[in-house]
């Protein structure tokens, strides 16, 4: 090798040993500075809430558990891997209207709502891990959906379990119509494997997301509600109700405790109407019949009615939530108010989620649980005071005919006008002229329903229900009825006495009413 050869040689090699020295040093200097980023971003993305903010969270989202990310999935890192169904932000949700989340998959668009675990005995699970059910809608109804998985999420368990969805329940007849563009409610079901690992041995799942992919990251979450704290479920027949025609002996073995009566309403919309002296009259006879709670949902209502509803939801006898629509009207009180009295299948759509969030979130609490509107009444005739009474006079009847228990014990409509309106005087004691015919059969009825078998409730009746040979039954009119106060025939200035009759039936109730409504008044 010749001098001019070898500097050139030396010199290469020096060139690449101090370029490969710069590379080594910038990056060195490049991955320290990435790792600082990252565990900055990190610290900062894990920055922990106060208690006190978490709790406004809650109250903003409360179908998110954000509690259970800031405790337990995001410091433990929950997912399959970092590539692989790690549990969603809350940060990254799709949420629409406020309390409603987004999943999309193939051409179906879902709006969930909220989700409950279904345990009940009926539905004859060999391991009693029991259903996910999620209250969702959708953009069709009565087609085939597309394949999706649902991932359920344990506490202290930082892998999901994949399950997919089951059945895809409507609570939407085709029969009543089907319109695009609206949405269509559902009950997604979510079937807990019958085998969970060892360390799941009697957990039940906390949160639940749906994914279109085994592995992708979910952008909604939801709480899976089962609170058994409150249960105050009683099986069974009460005595013999007083005055009932019931053969005592029928009874003399009987000795369940009281039932537990639940009644649903649907969202109110009284945005420019103060309607607390009806309102304070309807929940005063609830609980003289017998209701043990009530529960409430609210589009928007007029300042002395929210006065009246927080002075009920304190006292314990009512549960209130706010709601919105699910295909995203927002809350404009003009706009909202003009649509509801003009878009009757959006109006009657929408109702059926406050009935079945208000059946799934409290079917653990009670018996039965009752759909009705404030114009509404199931009264009990004769002698029978309460809707305990009721049931126990139809006990005989009930066992003999379904011992197991109806899915549904419903009520025949009996139309009350609305004639008279004095201020002074209590709504339903001056409104006592019926129509003498009771409405027919399946038309207008409403419902107790048996919290053990129930699967979708329509306004009027269960729809569909969990295995059982007894489908609806309805009772006699001689024991009860379904008292529907109604504006339609106010214009009737003749109550011909082919056509009404009057029925003071409420009027075993005055003194109570009377009193009652008086007291609440006072406290307002």
């Amino acid at each position: 090798m010749t001098a001019k050869a070898k500097a050139l040689f030396l010199g290469l090699t020096l060139f690449l040993i101090i370029t490969w020295a710069l590379l080594l040093f910038y990056s060195q200097n490049w991955q320290d500075s990435v790792s600082l980023r990252t565990r900055q971003n990190t610290s900062l993305d894990r920055e922990f809430p106060a208690t006190s903010s978490i709790a406004e969270l809650q109250k903003e989202l409360p179908e998110v558990d954000f509690d259970f990310w800031y405790q337990y999935a995001q410091p433990d890192n929950y997912g399959i891997n970092w590539t692989c169904a790690k549990y969603p932000d809350p940060l990254d949700l799709q949420l629409h209207n406020y309390y409603w989340q987004t999943f999309s998959n193939a051409n179906v668009t879902f709006r969930l709502y909220a989700a409950y675990l279904d345990k009940r005995e009926a539905l004859n699970s060999s391991s009693g891990h029991g259903v996910v059910r999620i209250l969702a809608t959708a953009n069709q109804s009565d087609n085939e959906f597309p394949s999706t998985h649902c991932q359920l999420w344990f506490l202290g368990h930082k892998q999901p379990i994949v399950t997919p969805i089951s059945e895809y329940s409507s609570v939407w007849l085709k029969v009543w119509g089907l319109k695009p563009r609206l949405s269509y409610p559902h009950i997604l079901s979510c079937p807990v494997p019958d085998t969970l690992p060892s360390n799941l041995a009697g957990s039940n799942p906390s949160t639940v997301s749906l994914t279109t992919q085994f592995c992708e990251h979910a952008s909604n979450s939801l709480r899976v509600h089962y609170d058994t704290s409150n249960n105050k479920v009683t099986k069974g027949i009460s005595s013999k109700a007083p005055g009932s025609s019931v053969n005592s002996s029928a009874f003399a073995e009987v000795k369940a405790p009281p039932l537990n009566f639940g009644v649903c309403l649907k969202a109110f919309d009284f945005p420019f109407e103060d309607i607390s002296g009806r309102l304070i009259e309807w929940f005063e006879l609830q609980r003289l019949l017998g209701a043990t709670r009530i529960y409430g949902y609210v589009y928007q209502v007029h300042p002395q009615v929210q006065r009246t509803l927080a002075y009920y939801e304190h006292s314990g006898f009512l549960e209130l939530r706010p709601l919105t629509m699910a295909n995203g009207i927002p809350r404009l009180p003009h706009y909202l108010h003009l649509l509801l009295k003009n878009r009757l299948m959006v109006k009657r759509l929408n109702e059926l989620i406050p009935y079945n969030d208000c059946f799934y979130r409290n079917m653990y609490r009670h018996d039965y649980v009752v759909n009705v509107d404030i114009d509404e009444v199931i009264m009990p005739m004769g002698e029978l005071r309460n809707w305990q009474q009721l049931l126990a006079a139809d006990g005989a009847t009930t066992r003999s005919k379904c011992p197991q228990g109806h899915t549904s014990l419903c009520l025949i409509e009996s139309i009350f006008p609305i004639r008279r309106s004095k201020v002074q005087e209590l709504f339903m004691l001056q409104n006592t002229w019926r129509h003498r015919n009771h409405t027919k059969e399946n038309v207008a009825t409403k419902c107790f329903h048996n919290t053990r078998f129930s699967l979708t409730l329509h306004n009027h009746y269960t729809l569909k229900s969990l295995p059982n040979p007894c489908s609806r039954r309805f009772l006699s009119t001689q024991l009860a009825q379904m008292q529907h106060y109604k504006d339609k025939d106010t214009n009737e200035t003749t109550l011909h006495p082919s056509k009404f009759i009057e029925d003071r039936s409420i009027w075993r109730f005055e003194t109570d009413l009377r009193a009652a409504v008086k007291h609440v008044w006072k406290q307002l």
